[in-house]
């Protein structure tokens, strides 16, 4: 009984320990896809302000 216990709470906390690494590394994807987006919008704005004369909002 004692064991399955033991086993049990290793098992949980391996699982949050995953979970844990999981969110960290979306995070960080998540910080990297979204500077990308911004640098593209940026020089696409830049492209269109310089070469239609038009104004960013």
């Amino acid at each position: 009984m004692y064991q399955n216990e033991i086993f049990s709470n290793v098992i949980t906390d391996s699982k949050k320990c995953g979970y844990d690494d999981l969110t960290v590394e979306i995070k960080g994807m998540e910080a990297a896809i979204e500077k990308f987006f911004s640098k593209i919008f940026n020089t696409m704005s830049s492209v269109s302000e310089r070469d239609y004369n038009v104004t960013s909002l």
